[in-house]
């Protein structure tokens, strides 16, 4: 989503039309140097099954670029608590690298990301937490505002850890491998409870199909990703943080003010997939 959305960041689109004049007129728009954009969403499944981990990398781009570019013969691995480091290796020139053999470890739970490309040194850490399991998924058509609309809610069980204030946690809903949704919850009022979260799509239709993942995360993820939210929900408006301002966890040891973008986040996830069906108008 991040590399989708880049492509728009940090330029001002103009448009200029003359009532006297029907000429078109070329504007040269500054091209800032390119920098690392970092997708590293590490998630494990909570079974005991090998996961494919994967980290994404391109390059940000000037605003008349159609394709994004991807990031080639990066030296990546990740380091878990024990020392242990697990080397990525990219799939056919994608920009996608990926490890099979990376272990969960929810004791020695600190994991870090090592990224060298371009004669720079990239590195971020994050914690792994372990992410209650969805007990319930309920579907329900509700009317708001003299409209009905199918809704659907997930419920789980939380449990305060001692370490931390609070927990966090991160949603992401997909309705047909199209536009998702992405939503964010602590347990300020509902600690050792039963949490609810919901889904509302205006074009939630019978027979659509609705993946839902569930991750536990780190305070400073949890922040992140409000920024984030934010910013995409406002259209990125003259009010709003840019994206480019959105600082993620990923620091450039070599050279500090050559900065990257994106974040590295290591979870377990729960997944459910739900099928609308058909229910009486409310």
């Amino acid at each position: 989503m991040i590399n989708k959305t880049l492509k728009y960041i940090g330029i001002l689109s103009l448009a200029m039309y003359f009532t006297s004049c029907e000429e078109v007129i070329d504007l040269e728009l500054p091209t800032a140097p390119p920098k690392l954009v970092v997708e590293g969403n590490i998630d494990f499944n909570t079974d005991n099954t090998p996961d494919t981990l994967s980290v994404k990398l391109s390059l940000t781009t000037d605003f008349y670029n159609p394709t994004t570019p991807k990031v080639h013969n990066a030296i990546v691995w990740v380091e878990d608590g024990e020392g242990n480091r697990y080397p990525f290796e990219e799939i056919k020139n994608t920009g996608r690298y990926i490890n099979t053999k990376v272990k969960k470890d929810f004791v020695k739970n600190q994991y870090k990301l090592h990224i060298e490309y371009d004669n720079d040194i990239y590195e971020a850490t994050d914690v792994l937490l372990s992410t209650p399991e969805i007990q319930q998924v309920e579907q329900r058509r509700e009317k708001f505002f003299n409209k009905d609309y199918y809704t659907i809610r997930i419920y789980y069980k939380d449990t305060p850890r001692p370490s931390s204030n609070l927990n966090y946690y991160y949603s992401f809903s997909q309705r047909n491998n199209e536009k998702p949704e992405l939503k964010i919850q602590t347990n300020e009022y509902s600690k050792n409870k039963i949490i609810e979260s919901i889904f509302l799509d205006e074009d939630f239709e019978v027979g659509d199909k609705v993946l839902i993942d569930l991750h536990q995360i780190s305070r400073n993820y949890y922040d992140y990703m409000s920024l984030l939210i934010s910013t995409i929900n406002n259209g990125g408006g003259p009010f709003e943080t840019p994206i480019t301002k959105i600082k993620g966890n990923v620091k450039n040891l070599t050279r500090p003010e050559k900065e990257a973008l994106g974040y590295f986040r290591i979870t377990e996830k729960q997944t459910v997939i739900h099928t609308i069906y058909e229910q009486p108008k409310p």
